[in-house]
């Protein structure tokens, strides 16, 4: 398939800038008893600090890295952190005050591998009470001192491994506070269908979704570019047709090439470190992302589940509202059949659909809810959200805010 095939419109140019965080990533079963020694020896560690959720600290794949990793010092710090709430991110701050690590493996969804940056970053500081991490976040300084190196094994497709940001929720105060520091990105990761067997399913295949969106809003939001384009669509068409057979048993062969072909995707999605721009550079409110930070912040929503619940109604909002987004709706629709081939001799995407019909679809099929109300938002609690939405992304602006908020007003009300 050639790119004039693709129907996605005349293609911009731009750059093409390959940002200095990720240096390695490793990918497919059985990788983590391959490679994941050698990758903490080339760090120079001696003592290994283990992150881990509390769901699967005695786990099957715990047990794979610690005897991996033997003959080194491994520390174990397993605990649920979901959303990296301010007063958990201290809390471990302070159990590893006299602690000695050399390097981080987070071993879990993006929860786990974001408080594995947060506490890196704030031990390199000598930060570890949760008001001066709130400060720190607020008013963020250039890190003058390197934290200690991160490995990052994923066991979800939420895709906090590859940014160079993370994200701490004030549950005191319901606000998202988010860094975006280079120093902070993991060094490596590792993509291996075997990390993920333990993952409870809604979670696996909201994250899924989670990276589904991650793929195809920025996308409709953008100027058509040959390169990110490809790599979206590309993302998007491994999820529609791969995430389904993932569901099953764990075990099976079958099952862990479509979880391999899943986490690749989920990579994809913002194939990170390589950041393209497009000349024409525009600045556009992502709803669905940012409305999950006032979901989030106020009723502990994971992430995943947002994004089933939000993603339809913001792609519905887009078709709507600007005509720009609705062609590029149209020609994602278009393309995407073309992008699902080459691995399969028969595809899901076959069958002529609309980009919002196909992911009503996989979210229904998946098992997965599809309204703010079957995870438990009030629908008296939408008014809030949207003045809240309009506030934190107006810049100031009042005129803006209004806007925003009558935006996402009508982007909750068809959702809930």
């Amino acid at each position: 398939m050639s790119f004039k095939d693709s129907r996605l419109g005349k293609f911009e140019g731009g750059t093409v800038q390959f940002l200095p965080t990720v240096s390695t990533i490793s990918f497919g079963l059985g990788v983590l008893q391959e490679s994941l020694a050698s990758a903490v020896h080339q760090t120079g560690a001696n003592t290994v600090l283990l992150l881990t959720p509390y769901s699967i600290r005695f786990g099957h794949i715990v047990k794979i890295i610690e005897d991996v990793l033997n003959g080194l010092t491994v520390k174990k710090v397993s605990l649920s952190a979901e959303h990296v709430p301010v007063d958990t991110l201290a809390e471990v701050l302070s159990q590893l005050e006299r602690e000695e690590a050399d390097v981080v493996i987070a071993l879990g969804g993006s929860s786990t591998i974001d408080l594995a940056k947060g506490v890196r970053v704030f031990r390199s500081l000598g930060i570890k009470e949760a008001n001066q991490i709130v400060e720190f976040m607020k008013s963020p300084r250039v890190l003058c001192k390197a934290p200690i190196p991160q490995i990052s094994i994923p066991t979800t497709l939420s895709g906090s491994e590859y940014t160079r940001s993370f994200s701490a929720v004030d549950f005191n105060n319901r606000e998202k506070l988010s860094i975006t520091e280079t120093l902070c990105a993991s060094q490596t990761i590792f993509y291996d269908p075997m990390a993920t067997r333990e993952t409870p399913h809604q979670l696996w295949m909201s994250s899924g979704i989670m990276a589904l969106n991650h793929a195809i809003e920025v996308m409709v939001t953008s100027p058509p570019n040959e390169i990110s384009d490809c790599m979206k669509l590309t993302s998007a068409a491994y999820l529609f047709q791969h995430l389904p057979a993932s569901a099953g048993d764990p075990a099976l062969l079958e099952v862990n090439h479509a979880r391999e072909f899943c986490q690749v995707a989920s990579w994809m999605a913002d194939h990170s470190p390589m950041r393209i721009r497009t000349r024409n550079v525009q600045t556009n409110i992502l709803y669905s992302h940012s409305l999950a930070y006032q979901i989030a912040g106020r009723y502990r929503i994971p992430y995943g589940l947002i994004a089933c619940t939000t993603l339809p109604s913001c792609l519905r909002s887009y078709t709507e509202e600007n005509e720009r987004f609705k062609n590029r709706i149209d020609q994602i629709s278009d393309a995407l059949p073309n992008y699902s081939k080459g691995f399969t001799d028969t595809s899901m995407l076959d069958e002529p659909k609309g980009l919002i019909k196909r992911v009503d679809g996989l979210i229904a099929q998946s098992g997965l809810p599809l309204r703010l109300r079957d995870v438990g938002i009030p629908r008296n609690g939408l008014g809030r959200l949207a003045e809240d939405f309009g506030n934190q992304n107006s810049n100031g602006s009042g005129e803006d805010a209004r806007v925003l908020e009558r935006n996402a007003s009508k982007i909750l009300e068809d959702a809930w």
